[in-house]
């Protein structure tokens, strides 16, 4: 079974502790959460950074933010190491300059990149930047992809949209989960981050078949279909289907868990029609059903009853109960 542990810490300097005792501190933490690091402040003054990290039995991923800072993986480093991964780094804010395997990889916000722990790295970066870093074991995300170490795109950004923009939003979401939840998710999770990298790894490639049909990442890529079409009332299964390379008994086994792709997107017309109506009180019931992808009135009623056991009246007027029902 799989274990997760989280944490979050903030170092600041303050009257009583130095810029330079905090940074110290600072690069103890860095080095324990992500690789053991060389790192240096970029400015004099003020130093803070923040980083929560969820580490898991052989994966683990890092929200950071911070002063401007160079971090530096040394040889000397990767000499001392017992084991090599793949990172990722998702800039989430702000920008970063690495340099590794003789590129230069120029990241704004909004881009992701791949790095090699066992190949000299030297990354710079904004003041405040935030980032996503995850990191899995190399050897599994190798067998995963199929290729060999020589194939990996590293240090070479890429927009987080389309397809890899995916991948961004998985690891986006883990970042957001509570400890407890993040904990339940160990079993699922762990196993599958390797999965997932390489899928990034191969959509990166421009190779095609990035990834099993039962991955994690292809439901993930269902998931982020849905959520985009969802409010088309002319959306059918096999779109989904045709659309994310799956056959329909593939997409029906991807959603079950939901009780069917059908019953997905109707719990998420149903919770975007939710939204609507606490947004505005006065709009026209038939307006939001419309808004929502629900074909007829008649199926907009029976969908809201079945999921929330009221009727988008009743609940409308739970929110305000001098609200007439249209």
């Amino acid at each position: 079974m799989g274990n997760a542990a989280t944490a979050s810490t903030e170092v600041c300097s303050s009257s009583d502790t130095s810029a330079r005792q905090a940074f110290e501190k600072w690069e103890a933490i860095v080095s324990d959460a992500v690789l053991p690091s060389s790192i240096e402040p970029l400015a004099t003054g003020h130093w803070h950074g923040k980083v929560s990290t969820t580490q898991f039995d052989r994966s683990s991923f890092t929200l950071m933010s911070a002063s401007a800072q160079r971090v530096m993986r040394t040889r000397r480093q990767i000499e001392q190491a017992s084991a090599e991964f793949l990172l990722v780094n998702i800039v989430v804010e702000g920008s970063n300059w690495t340099e590794q395997n003789g590129r230069v990889a120029d990241t704004p916000a909004g881009s992701i990149v791949f790095f090699d722990s066992a190949r000299p790295l030297d990354s710079r970066t904004t003041d405040n930047a935030v980032s996503a870093i995850v990191r899995a074991p190399m050897h599994l995300v190798l067998e995963h992809a199929g290729l060999v170490r020589d194939e990996l795109p590293l240090a070479t950004p890429m927009p987080t949209t389309g397809a890899l923009g995916v991948v961004a939003t998985f690891f986006r979401g883990l970042a957001e989960l509570p400890p407890d939840e993040t904990t339940q998710a160990a079993t699922v999770l762990d196993s599958e981050i390797a999965g997932m990298l390489s899928s990034a790894v191969l959509l990166a490639t421009g190779r095609s078949s990035p990834a099993p049909s039962d991955s994690l990442y292809t439901r993930q890529q269902v998931l982020a279909y849905l959520r985009k079409r969802y409010t088309d009332p002319e959306l059918t299964v096999d779109e989904v289907a045709h659309a994310c390379l799956v056959s329909r008994r593939t997409l029906y086994r991807l959603c079950e868990g939901f009780g069917g792709p059908a019953a997905l997107v109707r719990r998420m017309r149903v919770e975007h029609a939710r939204r609507l109506l606490r947004a505005d009180l006065n709009r026209p019931l038939a307006a939001v059903a419309a808004a929502s992808g629900f074909a007829t009135d008649r199926h907009f009623y029976r969908a809201f009853r079945d999921e929330t056991g009221q009727t988008p009246g009743q609940f409308r007027a739970q929110l305000d109960p001098g609200t007439s029902r249209r």
